[in-house]
């Protein structure tokens, strides 16, 4: 596959899209085929002056709870306490759980206690991300959805445009979590670390830069991430960074991408779709999720190990939203509240390699070793997430007339 072949096959797909929101992955499942996040027309509002209220609102929360010093003496609450969020009066058969492809065969058996207790079953509604936001746009005020998995990013436009319900802070087990997890909107449920993936048959030494997704040595053999993919925007923000820029302007690391363009072998999105190139050689480096690159290793045999480079790493959160006027709101929390907990935060965990977005969890640390983020990793660079959202329609015009042409 050339970049020049990947570049044209996405062009009517990005020129369909319009101007996207951020799409932070949430890289779930079997094929994690979310890592590749494509936004619909619901998220653009991401510009509009209302997300920018919204984004700057979600930075405002971020940096409070970042610097305020944790409470003392934190603990999970009971399933009495969640259970009480749903009362007998106002509780469905069901709740319907809209997330990504191939996380019910993960996490479903995790839920047993929350069913029990609350006697409530979960339809699990697994699709990709655009048609996610689509039907909550869709559906506004009136939702057939009762809790979504989105990425981060997304937030502050559903939040602004009054699709998903403000956060609950009084919520049980939200107290606990970490700061990045903690902002307007949403409620951060896993937590996942972007690195550099690499088959060390041929790259040696080991890659210890984020500008090694550059460096001419591997021409012809270095995968860069597609846009718009939160992967993209994790290594833009990184090569500003190391430039002394910031999120609020990419375009100078989106210049090198385009000087570096000719030399890549492509543009990719989910990274199992090109397990047979990595395993044969052609790609050779290439950006990747820590859990999605630990999985392929151990699961699939591809021959990649990741790295966190010397910089750090971007740290990316998958955030459960409520949406507006649902009929079981007080159970919708309940089920977001018992997500946000001991048995859910293991099971992303121990399934899919996610990072726990939990401040006092505990977990073999045989577990803890395979995780990237590892709980209190130091290597954690946090992006301005809500910077990259006000600027994507500037940001993904520019990639495409720079990158695309």
């Amino acid at each position: 596959m050339t970049q020049r072949a990947t570049a044209t096959r996405r062009r009517s797909v990005r020129v369909i899209a319009g101007l996207l929101s951020a799409g932070l992955v949430a890289a779930a499942c079997g094929d994690d085929s979310s890592s590749s996040a494509t936004t619909a027309a619901a998220t653009t509002a991401a510009t509009t002056a209302a997300a920018t209220s919204a984004a700057a609102t979600t930075a405002a929360t971020a940096a409070a709870t970042t610097t305020a010093a944790p409470p003392v003496n934190l603990k999970f609450a009971t399933m009495d306490e969640i259970a009480a969020l749903c009362p007998a009066a106002n509780k469905p058969a069901k709740l319907v759980f809209s997330t990504f492809p191939a996380q019910k065969d993960a996490m479903d058996k995790y839920l047993a206690p929350f069913k029990k207790a609350l006697g409530i079953e979960v339809e699990w509604l697994e699709n990709g991300l655009g048609d996610r936001l689509t039907k909550l746009a869709a559906e506004k005020g009136k939702p057939t959805i009762d809790v979504a998995l989105v990425p981060i990013a997304e937030t502050p436009a559903l939040l602004a445009n009054g699709i998903v319900e403000p956060t609950n802070t009084k919520l049980p087990n939200y107290e606990q979590l970490i700061s990045p997890a903690k902002y307007a909107g949403g409620y951060g449920v896993s937590a996942l670390q972007f690195g550099i993936a690499y088959n060390p048959a041929f790259v040696n030494p080991p890659p210890t830069s984020w500008l090694d997704l550059l460096n001419p040595k591997y021409a012809g053999n270095i995968a860069l991430p597609s846009m718009p993919n939160s992967g993209g925007y994790a290594l833009l923000a990184m090569l500003a960074r190391i430039g002394g820029g910031k999120e609020s302007d990419l375009k100078p690391a989106i210049d090198q991408i385009a000087a570096f363009k000719k030399q890549a072998h492509s543009f990719i999105g989910p990274t199992p779709q090109v397990e047979a190139q990595i395993k044969s050689g052609e790609i050779r480096m290439y950006l990747d999720i820590g859990g999605v690159a630990v999985r392929a290793k151990a699961e699939r045999n591809v021959p990649v190990e990741f790295v966190i480079p010397k910089e750090g790493a971007p740290l990316s959160i998958n955030s459960l939203v409520v949406p507006v006027g649902s009929k079981h709101k007080g159970c919708a929390e309940a089920f977001v509240a018992y997500m946000l907990g001991q048995e859910a935060q293991t099971g992303w965990a121990e399934t899919l390699l996610y990072g726990s977005t939990s401040s006092i969890i505990k977990m073999d640390p045989a577990l803890v070793a395979r995780l990237y983020p590892a709980p209190g990793a130091k290597t954690i660079v946090e992006i301005d997430w809500p910077a990259i959202a006000k600027g994507t329609a500037d940001t993904m015009d520019y990639w495409n007339r720079k990158v695309l042409n």
